[in-house]
This record gives C-alpha cells, structure tokens and sequence, in this order.
C-alpha cells in the first residue's frame, strides 16, 4: 500500500492505547512491501488485469506464520469487493486463523457510535472507492445519506491532492505540501456546502493532510484509520 499510510496506522495504534509503560503496548508488526503491490484503481479499472489480492495473501500468510492474530489493510480501495472477496477466500482456501478486520465496516461503525445523531456524511476518496461505492452501499445500509463531491471537484481537488506528481501525496507524504492540503481542504468545503455533516477521508493519504486542515474543520472529519486503530486495539484485548 502507500507506505505512509501503513506506517500512520501503526502510530495511531499507539496513540489510542491506554498504557502506562512501554510493556503496556501491544505487539504491532507494519508489513510494508509496497514494490510487491500493484496498484488497487488501476486493476479496478482495468488497466491492469493484476488482482493486488494474490499479493495481499502471500503477505497475510508471511503475518500468519509470524503468528499474527489481526491485520488491518491500509488502503481504502484494497477493499471493493474484487479484491477484498478474493483475499478472503484465500484466507479461508489456506486455513489461516488470522483475523482480517474490513476497514469500511469498521468506519460505518465508528460513525454510528461516536455520531449517533448524523444523517449526511460526505465522501472523499480514490476512482475506485467512488465507482465501487466502497462507503456509499455501507452506509446506505446503515440509514445514512451519502454526499458525493462534484465530477469536477473529485478530478481537480482530490485526485490531484492524492496523484499530481508535482505536489500530490502519494509523492510528498511527510510532510504534505501546502498546496496538497489546499485541495484537500478545497473539497471538503465543497462537501460541508452540500450539507455533509461528516467527511470521510476515504484514502489513506488524505488524513495525512488532517493536521494541516483548519480546526474548525478537523471535528467534521472521519479518519478511518482512527477507526481501523480502535478496532485492532478493541480485538486484542478481547484475546
């Protein structure tokens, strides 16, 4: 996956532990290959007939044999049904007794729990995550409206603050660059305009840029890896 948002997880992991001492932490293994991963939109797409799920279960099975419990994907688009399906199944077809968390589900749930009263949520994301409607059907199912950016806001805003290979975060993670934050923040405005309540930044990029968005906005906003955080930590001290 991106490599920096896996690395994000993992901090946010640690931040939402309640723990004294180092020995209070659970273990975390970051599993970051990312030259072994093909790109998620381009093969939903089809640009690419390469399933990124051949490559996503040769990894959970390296977790599996390391005797990991729970593993979260750090990518959004990973999980639309052509790719998560089949990685689940590899899972099931190799016997693994790894539990994988879905990071859309888990989001719906952090919604509904920490914003009982909200009905509109606003969707920021990848191509993929938009024609998959990866959050739209979760939350449609939830009761909850779904807000959409503009075709024009999608292309020139969010994508461009995610890919442009002059300032994009793909590119320029840590730190982001003004004028990435800039689009990101151009769109949610956009959004908050059409009456979303919530924004969910739908890629694991876009909350990179979360610190830099204005504090009258960052309560707006839903990171799904704060969610995926609370989830993990949620499994393991039930084990």
């Amino acid at each position: 996956m991106g490599p920096q948002a896996g690395f994000d997880l993992a901090s946010k992991i640690t931040a939402a532990t309640s723990a004294k001492t180092d020995q209070d932490h659970h273990s975390v293994i970051v599993f970051s290959f990312p030259a072994d991963m093909p790109d998620r939109t381009a093969f939903l797409l089809g640009r690419t007939g390469i399933n990124p799920a051949d490559a996503l279960a040769k990894q959970l099975i390296t977790l599996a044999d390391m005797n990991v419990d729970v593993a979260a994907i750090a990518c959004n688009t990973a999980h639309a049904p052509p790719i998560f399906k089949q990685l689940k199944s590899a899972i099931e077809n190799n016997g693994m007794r790894l539990q994988l968390l879905n990071l859309i589900e888990e989001t719906v749930d952090y919604i509904r729990r920490i914003h009982p009263s909200i009905k509109r949520v606003g969707i920021l994301g990848t191509r993929g995550t938009y024609q998959f409607r990866l959050y739209d059907i979760a939350l449609e199912r939830a009761g909850l409206n779904v807000i959409l950016p503009d075709e024009t806001v999608r292309n020139e805003s969010v994508f461009r603050a995610v890919y442009d290979t002059g300032f994009g975060i793909k590119k320029y993670s840590n730190p982001v660059t003004e004028k990435a934050r800039e689009h990101v923040e151009k769109a949610i405005v956009h959004l908050i305009e059409k009456k979303a309540e919530v924004v969910i930044l739908g890629c694991t990029e876009l909350p990179l840029a979360f610190a830099l968005v204005p504090s009258k906005q960052q309560t707006l906003l839903i990171d799904p890896a704060v969610a995926m955080a609370q989830a993990l930590i949620r499994f393991a001290e039930t084990r």
